[in-house]
C-alpha cells in the first residue's frame, strides 16, 4: 500500500486469477480482496481416464485511512489489481 496526502493506492500481484475470479469491496476505511479460481480437467480414453481438480484462493483485508469509497477506481491488467482511492 502507498499512501500520500491525496490518497492510497493498493497493487496485487494475481496473473493466476482473471477478472471475473476477483471480487473487491471497499468502504470508508476498510478495503477486501478476495479471489477464488476452480478448475476441473478430465481426460478419458480407451482404457484410460485421469480427472484433475485444482482450487486457487487468495484473501487480504486492510483498514484505510478515511477515503472517499465512491471515487476509488479500480483497474486489472496483465494480472495486476490496483485500487486507487483519494482522501476523504
Amino acid at each position: 500500500m502507498k499512501s500520500n496526502k491525496k490518497g492510497i493506492v493498493l497493487e496485487f500481484k494475481l496473473p493466476e486469477f482473471s477478472e471475473k475470479d476477483i471480487k473487491v469491496s471497499i468502504s470508508k476505511n476498510k478495503a477486501s480482496v478476495e479471489a477464488e479460481k476452480k478448475q476441473e480437467k478430465k481426460i478419458q480414453r480407451k482404457d484410460f481416464y485421469h480427472r484433475e481438480s485444482t482450487y486457487r484462493s487468495f484473501s487480504y483485508s486492510t483498514t484505510l485511512p478515511k477515503i472517499n469509497p465512491k471515487k476509488a477506481e479500480i483497474s486489472f491488467k496483465k494480472g495486476t489489481l490496483k485500487i486507487t482511492a483519494p482522501r476523504a
